[in-house]
């Protein structure tokens, strides 16, 4: 933008000025060689100071089992004020458990790889019952037992439960789970 500013100043001299010809080949040169001079240098001196390859040695990096470990056990202290009343009473048992769960789940597992041979047999059963639960949506709807409106909205929510069971999984059971409970076309009432 400068070479712009640059050039445009030179050109807007009158030309009846002396030394407006050199003021415009100076100007020029200036353009030419910054523009060299700074595009050629930029890629190495991008490197010489990367700021992330200094930090990279410095900080030991997180696998995967390890963050969700680190975010389980968060999560579980950020609800705990949440699930209590003042009096200690759990308010909320299934949450509580199914967060507990998670957290030891996770710190079980930081050091390791959650182990694939139970990951099939778990998201197979997770899927059937998802594709259980839109047919039974998809019949109620087909009966008229069900708004549109409705049915977009249960679908929504089932869809995004399997598309983050899909995602866990990996894939892994899905076909199982497909041939369990084949997807049925919806009817419009």
């Amino acid at each position: 933008m400068r070479g712009v500013v640059t050039l445009a100043i030179a050109l807007a001299l009158p030309e009846a000025m002396p030394g407006r010809d050199v003021i415009l080949v100076a100007a020029f040169g200036v353009i030419l060689v910054t523009v060299l001079v700074q595009g050629a240098t930029i890629v190495p001196m991008i490197g010489l100071f990367d700021v992330r390859k200094m930090q990279e040695g410095s900080v030991a990096k997180l696998t995967e089992p390890q963050t969700w470990a680190r975010l389980e056990k968060v999560q579980l202290e950020a609800i705990r004020p949440l699930v209590f009343d003042a009096n200690g009473n759990l308010l909320h048992p299934r949450l509580w458990e199914q967060y507990n769960y998670r957290a030891q789940l996770t710190e079980r597992f930081k050091d390791s790889v959650f182990p694939d041979e139970e990951r099939p047999a778990h998201f197979t059963v997770v899927l059937a019952g998802l594709a259980a639960a839109r047919a039974e949506l998809l019949k109620m709807h087909g009966a008229g037992q069900l708004s549109d409106e409705l049915l977009r909205h249960l679908e929504h929510d089932l869809d995004l439960q399997e598309v983050s069971a899909l995602h866990v999984s990996g894939g892994v059971g899905a076909d199982r789970a497909a041939r369990a409970w084949p997807r049925q076309p919806c009817r419009s009432a």
